[in-house]
């Protein structure tokens, strides 16, 4: 017998696969790296830009800071307080001073946003967005049920992989603002390097970060403030006098239970029927708050501009404050549902149930409301 033969030196070492060596790894890992970040960088610019949305939406609100809005700041403070676990916080800082409350969390939501948004301090910037998040949703979202429904906790969640690794592998203005402050130390560089001394230093970039945000912050808070105009109130309070005589034929005629757009015919108001005012004072496209002569509630009154009156209750169906009249929609101050005027359906939530129909009708220029 002949002994097997032997495959040539180095012929079988070629069979296998060759190991990774330690730089091919390095790249691996560099790469990966490189494709997380710019997986997180659309999720940046959303909150940041969101958050510069924010907080102009705010400012250039006119009725952001006049008392008696449907969008009041110390409306909304006072519903985000009402039976929430972060209440006692609202109740204690921010309630005892809506204004300076309001427009501070504006102006935090626009720096914040601009760092975000640039990359730059964005860690520290993501840390106040968590924070400011986590207290909406201990207050504005807690009733709001399911809870995913609520938009702060998914932010909160949303904020944790920039609270964690800031703008790393990402596109960001700090190679930028490096280069300019590079630039501006040009003269003094030869001595700084005889001095053994870095060129940029740490807290160089962060005043330099500082700064900027604060300065465009200024900036976007001016033109908002400008732009907001003056705040012309649409909701007014008529209010309610003795019940009128009725008979009980006109009420089959009138009373109608899917809307309140109705005028009594002359000589007949509804059983209950109680005046609150002349239609005078409810002129095309403005609205008036009235308490139900049922039941004691706030009800809505809504002139539109064909004329007709439309009724609905003014108790949000979220959790029941009390709903104004903006921009031709119902605007919940408390938690920012909006309805529609002429039919009373959610537009957006969280409220997820429609205003219940009121009745109202004009009677020898009066307005009457029907008692629910």
């Amino acid at each position: 017998m002949t002994a097997p033969s032997k495959p040539p030196p180095g012929r079988a070492d070629r069979t296998r696969p060759a190991p990774e060596r330690p730089r091919d790894k390095g790249r691996r890992a560099e790469s990966e790296a490189e494709r997380f970040g710019w997986a997180l960088f659309p999720v940046r610019l959303f909150l940041g830009l969101t958050f510069i949305y924010g907080g102009i939406q705010k400012l250039s609100d006119p009725g952001f800071l006049h008392p008696g809005a449907p969008t009041y700041i110390g409306t909304q403070l006072r519903g985000f307080a009402h039976g929430t676990p972060g209440g006692f916080l609202l109740r204690t800082f921010a309630i005892p001073h809506p204004g300076l409350a309001g427009v501070g969390v504006a102006l935090v939501e626009i720096a914040v946003g601009l760092l975000v948004t640039t990359g730059l301090l964005t860690r520290p910037a993501a840390v106040v967005g968590l924070l400011l998040n986590l207290l909406l949703f201990l207050t504005n979202s807690w009733h709001t049920y399911p809870y995913f429904l609520g938009s702060d906790i998914v932010f909160v969640f949303a904020w944790l992989p920039f609270t964690l690794v800031g703008a790393s592998r990402q596109p960001t203005l700090a190679p930028l603002l490096e280069g300019i402050a590079h630039e501006r130390s040009r003269p003094s560089r030869q001595s700084a390097l005889r001095a053994g001394e870095p060129q940029l230093t740490r807290r160089g970039v962060i005043a330099m970060s500082l700064g900027l945000a604060a300065a465009a912050t200024g900036v976007i808070a001016g033109l908002s403030a400008l732009l907001k105009g003056s705040y012309r109130p649409t909701t007014r309070t008529l209010g309610a006098a003795a019940p009128q005589p009725t008979t009980s034929t006109a009420t089959t005629k009138t009373a109608t239970r899917s809307s309140a757009r109705t005028t009594a015919p002359a000589g007949h108001l509804p059983a209950g029927a109680v005046k609150l005012g002349p239609s005078s004072r409810l002129p095309a496209g403005q609205a008036a708050e009235y308490r139900d002569p049922g039941d004691g509630q706030p009800d809505i009154v809504i002139r539109e501009t064909s004329g007709a009156l439309v009724a609905h209750s003014a108790v949000c169906t979220h959790a029941g404050c009390t709903v104004g009249y903006q921009g031709g929609q119902i605007i919940c101050p408390c938690h920012g549902s909006l309805f529609d005027a002429r039919t009373g359906a959610v537009i957006t939530g969280p409220a997820t149930t429609p205003l219940p129909p009121r009745k109202v009708i004009e009677h020898a220029g009066a307005v009457y409301a029907v008692p629910a």
